[in-house]
């Protein structure tokens, strides 16, 4: 229960009422009162800029150590050796520290020159906080006419990217403060500004600035680990150069993304984490390959089951995932709530390379409407019982692909269009900073990225993996078993854990 009002406290006073509306009539001055007020008035605020000024360089040069150390020896020698020892020991130091940033650049980088553009952003931010926030509406008037911005507490300085506390003022919320992305982003000359939800303050929020992408120069492929765990699976990198690390199991994923977006390049990188698991026969992946096998056909040693010949063959397999689904289910009744991954009970990846091609193009309406029914039950049922689905699509529209609210995880590549991003990430996820429509085309793999349940939205890159490497995983960690299917009236009667994957396949009998 709050006993005192505190809105007085909440936010920056810009304006009041006795600024903009005089309220007593003044008798004229003369000149030389008015030249000596003005004068005064000059002096006071030379004085207060002096002093600031000070209080900012010592505080440049302790953010820079570097630089304080050489500013510290030059006054040093200055005052023991005279003025031309330390003007000459000043053209010594800049003579350095330019060859140093000639010949070593990264490491000039990080010691010197991102810690004092960080420095610059920090005063920007302080500076020119309050007239922004004014300047784009993002003002609240009390019942006094105090006009109130929201207030900035804490700026946490990155390397790459920023993050702002501000606790918001009574009339403006983060939805507000969303809206007004872009104005930000051009006054604080960064490339992105997202804001995210306070973890533990309500009321306040976080603005996130992206100072620099460090995802344009491209992602070294993620490295194979020796033990394979389902739940941080390192795909590529984040903004921020922490690694991207994806939850596979429990959850579903859907890659969305224009043609030539980078989704092959999402799903080779997953491969490249699986392969270990894959071959203990941990992980069996189920493939469907509408393109005939020209993506898949590349490493089928890594696909327990590839189908991508007919259309038929292709809805079958997404049946005999969902009866996979049905029957672990019934076997963990009473026994487990989650299903743990084992070599005599594994998980189970579908993989769909263009999942509309099965719920939306198919020629054929009864197997367009069983492949729905189909991956409808994988989406509903598949967590709990170890069957995961990652589907690829190009059109995210809704009469393209209907269950697209079912994937727990969906990840939009460049876009075509503003309104798809909305379409992908849900509602609001554009003005939170997801701007799929503007990943440059020359950019594949880059994407943002949410989970279920979490509306902060996180831009990643997957790590390339070319398809030598691709052919070298198939080759090395190849599945131990293929699955040899003999179906009928809907039961699988042979699993095939143990055969050979040289076992001709028997025919299948027509289903009733």
């Amino acid at each position: 229960m709050q006993l005192f009002d505190t809105s007085a406290l909440r936010g920056t006073t810009v304006r009041r009422r006795a600024d903009i509306q005089p309220t007593r009539i003044e008798r004229p001055i003369t000149l030389g009162a008015r030249l000596r007020r003005s004068a005064l008035a000059a002096t006071v605020r030379l004085i207060a800029l002096t002093v600031w000024a000070a209080g900012m360089a010592v505080w440049f040069l302790a953010y820079v150590p570097l630089v304080g150390a050489a500013f510290a020896g030059v006054v040093v020698l200055w005052n023991l050796e005279g003025r031309m020892a330390g003007l000459a020991f000043a053209a010594v130091l800049l003579a350095a520290g330019a060859g140093w940033r000639w010949m070593w650049p990264d490491s000039f980088d990080r010691l010197v020159e991102s810690r004092a553009d960080r420095f610059a952003r920090r005063v920007r931010y302080r500076w020119t906080w309050s007239d922004l926030l004014a300047s784009c509406g993002l003002a609240a008037r009390d019942a006094h006419h105090t006009v109130r911005v929201p207030r900035l507490w804490w700026v946490q300085l990155g390397r790459y990217a920023d993050v702002l506390s501000v606790q918001l003022c009574p009339g403006v919320t983060a939805e507000d403060l969303a809206e007004r992305c872009d104005a930000l982003r051009s006054e604080f000359h960064a490339l992105e500004v997202r804001v995210l939800p306070y973890p533990t303050r309500r009321g306040w929020c976080l603005l996130r600035v992206i100072a620099a992408d460090t995802l344009l120069d491209g992602v070294a492929p993620p490295r194979t680990p020796d033990d394979v765990d389902l739940s941080a699976l390192e795909l590529g990198q984040r903004e921020d150069g922490t690694p991207w690390l994806l939850q596979l199991r429990g959850r579903h994923l859907l890659v969305a993304g224009a043609t030539g977006a980078g989704k092959s390049t999402v799903v080779a990188a997953l491969f490249t984490q699986l392969a270990p698991a894959i071959a203990a026969g941990s992980v069996r992946v189920i493939g469907i390959d509408p393109k005939g096998g020209m993506e898949f056909g590349l490493y089928p040693g890594l696909f327990w089951h590839l189908a991508c010949e007919t259309d038929a063959e292709m809805v079958e397999a997404l049946e005999l995932a969902a009866d996979l689904v049905q029957a672990r289910a019934k076997e963990l009744r009473g026994v487990s709530r989650q299903h743990v991954p084992t070599v005599a009970e594994p998980f189970y990846l579908v993989v769909v390379d263009e999942i509309a091609s099965l719920t939306a193009y198919l020629g054929d309406r009864q197997l367009r409407d069983r492949a729905k029914l189909a991956l409808g039950r994988l989406l509903t049922k598949g967590r709990a019982p170890g069957v995961s689905v990652v589907g690829c699509v190009q059109d995210p529209r809704k009469d393209v692909l209907e269950l697209r609210n079912l994937f727990t995880t969906r990840i939009a590549l460049r876009l075509s269009e503003k309104s798809e991003v909305a379409m992908v990430l849900g509602d609001g996820a554009r003005d939170r900073g997801a701007t799929a429509d503007r990943i440059p085309i020359t950019a594949p793999g880059i994407g943002y990225v949410i989970e279920d349940g979490s509306p902060t939205v996180t831009k990643v890159r997957a790590g390339f993996v070319d398809d030598d490497q691709l052919a070298w995983l198939a080759d090395t960690y190849p599945t131990p078993s293929r699955l040899v299917p003999d179906v009928i009236d809907g039961e699988i009667l042979d699993d095939t854990a143990d055969q050979p994957e040289d076992t001709p396949r028997p025919r299948r009998k027509a289903r009733r």
